[in-house]
This record gives structure tokens, sequence and C-alpha cells, in this order.
């Protein structure tokens, strides 16, 4: 019930302001991108709070969560709570088939929307300007460092955070995948966590996996066209001061 409560906060937040928005559009008429900007920013607001600040996630998560069915077929086993991203993960005894649930996700995709839209928006106001260099090498060396940390913090820093008993039930699961696997028995002899490079490496009898192989491989494709990008916005304003200066008449 508390989480009904955060999600419907979370929309009531949102239409809410629409008021101060309509009064600022009408006194100030803003360009298109600034008002997306600002719509972007409000969103990111509303859906952080909606996770994290109405109390509930780091107070009290278990109260979050509440239970499954009336009977409680399926207990609560344990909850994890991580700042940024905010999430609120629920174990229950069946999540190793399905997976946790995610009470306060309305709130986090709210914010994830609004980081987008407020990208969009800024990336856009950046790409009218006047330069030397063409439209579609500025886009590429704006767009991949950002596509690079949205798979950091949405796919790689939340999995470094997670704790010991988490990291082994990642390695479970890694090894059941599909769910539906039926194996004799599983056994993780080792768990091994490194920042840089990122990796979450099990050890099993019969081998070794990584868990975040390939989103640490799709951060480095991204930086490698974001340098790219940025070489060829650096060529063409360098061809251009030549061709400039070159085409430059002496003053008769």
């Amino acid at each position: 019930m508390l989480a009904l409560g955060t999600q419907f906060s979370t929309v009531c937040l949102l239409l809410a302001g629409l008021i101060p928005f309509k009064l600022w559009t009408w006194r100030r008429d803003p360009s298109r991108e600034a008002r997306w900007t600002v719509i972007g920013l409000w969103a990111t607001a509303v859906g952080y709070a909606g996770a994290v600040a109405y109390g509930f996630a780091f107070t009290d998560p278990v109260s979050v969560c509440g239970w499954r069915t009336l009977d409680d077929d399926f207990p609560l086993v344990h909850v994890t709570v991580d700042p940024f991203p905010p999430d609120v993960a629920c174990y229950w005894s069946d999540s190793m088939s399905y997976g946790p649930s995610h009470p306060t996700a309305l709130s986090t995709w709210v914010m994830w929307a609004g980081l987008a839209v407020t990208a969009v928006a800024l990336s856009v106001v950046l790409l009218r300007r006047d330069s030397r260099a063409s439209r579609a090498a500025r886009a590429g060396a704006i767009w991949s460092p950002m596509v690079a940390a949205g798979i950091w913090v949405a796919g790689i820093d939340p999995a470094l955070d997670l704790s010991r008993g988490d990291l082994n039930d990642q390695c479970l699961y890694a090894k059941t995948v599909p769910p539906d696997t039926k194996l004799t028995r599983i056994e993780v002899l080792d768990v091994d966590r490194t920042v840089l490079p990122p990796s979450i490496t099990c050890t099993y009898p019969d081998g070794t996996t990584n868990l975040l192989a390939d989103r640490w491989i799709a951060v480095l494709i991204c930086g490698g066209v974001s340098a790219v990008f940025a070489g060829v916005v650096l060529h063409q304003v360098r061809q251009a001061v030549r061709t400039g200066r070159g085409g430059e008449q002496p003053a008769g």
C-alpha cells in the first residue's frame, strides 16, 4: 500500500508542476529547448524524490515491499536499497526463479525519463550553435559519452554496490539462466569484485563467468566512438581555420 502511495504522490507532483510551468512560459516565452530542459529537470527531481526522499525507501524499506499475497505464500527474504540509481529491490522466497520486485520502479523510470529529456534538450541547444564542425560529428561526440555514462550508472554501478550475499545469488542465477534449467548442484567457489576495470567474476568448479563483461565492453565501445568523433570535430575545426586563413586576401 505504501508503494502505491509513493507512485500516486509522484503523479500528483508531476501534475502540480504544470501550474508554475505555464506561468513561466506565459511570462518569459522561452525557446522549445529551454521548455523541455525545465520539464526534464522537474521530472528528474520528482522521480528521485518519489523513489527516495519520501522517506519510505530508506527508513522502512520492508514496509515498502509489503506482502505479495494475502496469505503470504511467498515471504520476504531480504531487501536491498540503492541511493543512486534509486531502487528498492524486494527479494521473495521465489525470487531465484522470477527475480526481485521493485515497488518504487515508477518513480525511478520517471527520473530516468527526465534525465533523458534533459540530455536531449541540452544537446539540441549545443548542436544548433554555430560551429565549424558538422552537426553529425558534434552529435556523436556528445551522445557517445552520455550513453557510456548511462550504461555505467544503470548497469555497472548497482552491481558493484551489491553485498556479498547478493553477489553470490547473482552468480547462482547466472548459472541457471534460463530459470527453468534443471541442475542437480550449483556451487560458487569464489566471487571476485573489481572496480577498474569493473568486473564480478564468479568461480565455479567448471570455470568462471564475468557478470559485467558485456556492459564493460559496451562502455569501451562508446568511449572509442566518442574519441573518434572528438577527433573528427577537432580535424574539421582545424581544416576550417586553415581554409579561412588561406582564403584571406591581402588589403591592396
